[in-house]
């Protein structure tokens, strides 16, 4: 390897090193969003933590106990793993609340009265699945780039050094002259 070649060389894997820890960072905002906003934990952890404050959780929505008044918020309850707790949900109208439809509801959990007072629901979120196809897709292009480009730079390296055809110089003295034939 010649001078020329190492510099070029580090120059892209000092690219792909920055690349590298810009996808690091985008993985690790991700992970704490999905900790944050996504994830939900299953009514067994509710009961057993009790946590205070907002939070996420799995459970289906058992059939026949789904009360809706208009007057007061509906209620129903949330069964997961064997464990049942009451929901009331107090947020804005939802299509998702529906009789046996698994659902995240997002809320404060209130021991005394072991009731759960959600404020938000959605269905399941799909996020391993979505993750899984990304990584799928976007790791082996991530890859093959970084092959192609440092390729090219080793293509780039040989073609400088290697000489193209040059012609040979014409020196007049050494032509003869056409028609003169030295006889003799």
């Amino acid at each position: 390897m010649k001078l020329g070649e190492r510099q070029s060389l580090r120059q892209v894997y000092f690219r792909w090193a920055i690349v590298s820890i810009v996808v690091v960072a985008i993985f690790a905002m991700a992970v704490l969003r999905y900790n944050r906003e996504v994830a939900a934990i299953p009514i067994e952890a509710l009961l057993q933590n009790k946590p205070d404050g907002v939070v996420r959780v799995l459970g289906r929505v058992v059939a026949g106990t789904l009360k809706k008044q208009e007057v007061s918020a509906p209620t129903f309850t949330l069964s997961g793993e064997g464990m049942e707790i009451s929901v009331r949900y107090v947020g804005k109208a939802d299509d998702n609340l529906r009789e046996s439809k698994v659902l995240v509801v997002a809320g404060f959990f209130n021991p005394e009265k072991m009731e759960f007072t959600a404020q938000s629901m959605a269905p399941i979120p799909n996020v391993g699945f979505i993750m899984a196809a990304y990584l799928l897709s976007v790791i082996p292009l991530i890859l093959f780039l970084f092959n192609m480009e440092r390729n090219l730079v080793l293509l780039s390296v040989l073609i400088k050094e290697e000489r193209p055809y040059q012609p040979e110089e014409i020196n007049p003295s050494s032509h003869s002259r056409g028609g003169e034939v030295g006889m003799g």
